[in-house]
């Protein structure tokens, strides 16, 4: 096995470059997210450590790196993934709990609370579609249709994709944007629980029954 230095890592696209040990090397050597033997590690944490790795070739016939292992212990750091997971699904049992909480005490339908599940679920998927096509090259999910599901009710979803896959977490633009559907989603959630919205309550709960 050969060591070698990890200098960059696109975590959208799944792929970043090592720096080669041997000073004559004239280019970094390209590796993928899935040539990492420890998949639990988010390499975008590791940058300028070390590595080794096995010597191949992709399906082109250009070098790349495989087997990768990193040199020495794991780092405390590259856990805090777990720790921002886990700390995302608190704040979504608080929401969840929030919205059974409206459900038995404040009139809000019952399908509207199960129309944040089913939501939350397909956005989810969407986010784990999305880093899976970036990682193998493939079409990827809009971010438009992201932000429309989150924005529907999806939101709580998207929390826990963010994290647990470690997905869409550094774009900035991105965030703020997730930032504004969360805020807008829990403004119409508020304003449905006032009397004066009744009728508009009573449609959702007709239209989100007929699906879920």
């Amino acid at each position: 096995m050969t060591k070698a230095k990890l200098v960059s890592w696109n975590d959208a696209k799944g792929f970043g470059f090592l720096k080669l040990s041997d000073k004559n090397a004239e280019k970094n050597l390209f590796v993928h997210a899935s040539s990492f033997d420890d998949r639990s590690i988010n390499p975008e944490r590791l940058i300028g450590h070390w590595f080794t790795y096995r010597l191949s070739a992709d399906k082109q016939g250009r070098p790349c790196a495989k087997q990768l292992k990193l040199v020495g212990a794991k780092p405390a750091f590259v856990t805090k993934t777990n720790k921002a997971g886990f700390g995302a699904s608190i704040k979504v049992a608080v929401f969840a709990g929030l919205l059974t909480a409206l459900v038995m005490l404040a009139n809000l339908p019952l399908a509207i609370a199960l129309a944040y599940l089913v939501m939350s679920l397909v956005c989810f998927a969407l986010y784990a579609l999305d880093k899976s096509a970036a990682q193998a090259g493939r079409w990827r999910v809009q971010e438009a249709k992201l932000h429309v599901f989150a924005l529907l009710g999806g939101w709580p979803g998207a929390m826990l994709a963010q994290q647990y896959l470690r997905h869409k977490t550094q774009k900035q633009q991105f965030r703020w944007v997730y930032y504004a559907t969360v805020l807008l989603n829990c403004a119409a959630l508020a304003y449905l629980l006032t009397p004066s919205a009744a009728p508009m309550r009573q449609t959702i709960s007709e239209f989100v029954s007929s699906f879920v």
